[in-house]
């Protein structure tokens, strides 16, 4: 009897234990919060609380836009709204609630008092700057891992951040580094498409990173992503310094054409890192060159620009490598009649043929790859020049004044639009300080091949306190059936080629000398390509 007592006194007080603590504290409530666009429509997208010393608020409840970077962005609170809203607990005191939508709103703001009466919701309504989809533009993240969580929460993780900044289209991508790995949840995912993680309108591929490190970090002969592969490239890494064994024998290169022949996509990452990047660049290997994915590390004019500047036609991309910590994407324009379907390329003579307009990743990396994209974690770039966009080339034959547009639109300050011709800045307008759109028009008289793209230069913030960038890809001009090419840049990139063969020649632990002379006969053939065309222009 006294033990049924007993426990009966337990089982109530575990009882009185757990209701209270699923009850909102006195000094919180529990708020639905949903954001709407323009016509009243809920959308996704991410709040931020500030109490009365301005300071953002943690907030149960809701998934943290921030999560994984904690240690990166102390004090940066974000959190995600998917569409149709969430429930939130709140302080009871007055709040002041910021939200957003991916790059496409100006910030919104909205006083909030819960000292007295609760509401049972909350709307917050959003305008947005620009709708990309009316222009056929598709936003992607190229370049993305996870570590150090649960499978449950990276899948979270995928299915409620890229929603909630605009995406549509999503690359992790499996990576191997000698102990570090064993962290990586993004290597437990298949590779190829991934149908269950991809929701909210948001389609998700699992591909690779194939590097080499001379060490487990820095440089080697370079990072390269592998997207829309069918299976894994091996060995993933290379190097004893990243695979904790082994010697530095194999180049990427039989890595890049192994992925070319499961019609993967090849995109050289972290802008100017490694060495074997003018190498593949020069031989056709690359489909585009992703810069700032995960620092702001290098310039455009270091390799961009020169590549551009002997005749390359390289659309620029970017992604965000470890975690989301900004707004960082490729804006493609992925046109209707193509995004129905699987391809062999931009250049596959069935692109002619009707279809229905489903997105697919096929569909938006051949917009990828014919250079009808730009990269950006600000600002969307518009640029016409004569009426042609992004990725086409004008054939001219005769000297013509060229007539150029471009437009930079955004929730922070661009500060500077520059039109580039051929790697130099030509024009810069100021933005006006009211509103959020700068807008350009030029006229250039053309007698030689060129190519023009548009960038901004800022020195804003964002909501993740990062600098924003914005660069296009260029629009094309042949002139009398010629390209670009430039000596200046062709020595450039000739001496990085030579620079790269000496630095593997006296740091490479090759497992013979016929492996390192085989090795270092990529970097022979890259440079025998620059100097013949060197010496063709002289």
């Amino acid at each position: 009897m006294r033990k049924f007592f007993i426990g009966s006194i337990t089982l109530a007080i575990l009882s009185m234990t757990v209701f209270i603590a699923a009850q909102p504290q006195k000094d919180h409530v529990k708020v639905s919060v949903t954001l709407r666009d323009e016509a009243g429509e809920s959308v996704a997208g991410i709040i931020q609380v500030l109490g009365a010393d301005g300071k953002s608020l943690e907030i149960p409840g809701l998934f943290a836009r921030t999560t994984g970077l904690t240690k990166d962005m102390p004090g940066i609170h974000w959190y995600v709204v998917p569409k149709g809203g969430a429930e939130a607990t709140l302080p009871r005191a007055r709040l002041k609630l910021h939200a957003v939508s991916g790059l496409e709103t100006a910030l919104a703001q909205k006083e909030l008092d819960l000292t007295g009466k609760t509401p049972a919701s909350v709307a917050i309504d959003l305008a947005f700057l620009f709708r990309p989809e009316k222009s056929n533009l598709v936003a992607g993240n190229t370049h993305l891992h996870l570590r150090g969580f649960s499978l449950e929460t990276a899948d979270e993780y995928i299915r409620k951040i890229p929603a909630a900044d605009g995406l549509r289209v999503l690359f992790i991508s499996y990576l191997e580094r000698d102990k570090d790995d064993l962290s990586y949840i993004t290597n437990k995912y298949p590779i190829g498409d991934l149908p269950k993680l991809s929701v909210a309108g948001v389609l998700v591929n699992n591909g690779e990173e194939h590097r080499h490190n001379f060490l487990g970090y820095g440089q080697g002969y370079g990072h390269v992503m592998f997207l829309n592969i069918k299976q894994l490239v091996k060995p993933v890494s290379i190097g004893p310094g990243i695979a904790g064994g082994g010697f530095d024998d194999p180049a990427l290169r039989p890595g890049i054409d192994d992925a070319k022949k499961q019609g993967g996509t090849v995109i050289w990452c972290h802008n100017t890192n490694g060495f074997e990047d003018v190498p593949s660049a020069v031989t056709g290997r690359l489909d585009a060159l992703n810069v700032f994915d995960g620092s702001r590390g290098g310039l455009y004019e270091d390799n961009y620009y020169r590549y551009l500047n002997i005749g390359l036609k390289m659309p620029i991309s970017t992604g965000t490598d470890w975690f989301m910590y900004d707004f960082s994407r490729v804006y493609a324009e992925v046109l209707p009649s193509l995004a129905g379907r699987a391809s062999d390329g931009p250049n596959d003579p069935s692109l002619a043929r009707p279809t229905n307009d489903k997105l697919t990743i096929a569909s938006w990396l051949d917009a990828v790859k014919a250079g009808r994209c730009q990269a950006t974690n600000g600002p969307l770039l518009s640029l016409t020049v004569n009426g042609k966009k992004m990725g086409d080339v004008i054939d001219l034959k005769d000297v013509t004044t060229l007539k150029i547009e471009a437009s930079a639109i955004g929730r922070h300050p661009s500060q500077k639009l520059q039109l580039i011709h051929n790697g130099k800045v030509i024009k810069t307008q100021l933005q006006r300080l009211e509103g959020h759109k700068v807008k350009l028009t030029h006229e250039v008289r053309i007698d030689a091949p060129a190519w023009f793209a548009v960038r901004i230069d800022s020195e804003a913030k964002d909501e993740f306190n990062k600098k924003p960038f914005a660069h296009s890809s260029p629009v094309y001009v042949n002139f009398d059936g010629k390209g670009v090419f430039d000596v200046d840049a062709a020595q450039g990139l000739l001496k990085q080629v030579e620079e790269g063969h000496a630095t593997i020649s006296a740091k490479a632990k090759f497992s013979s000398p016929e492996a390192g002379k085989k090795l270092l006969a990529i970097y022979d053939q890259a440079g025998q390509i620059l100097r013949e065309r060197i010496n063709a222009r002289k």
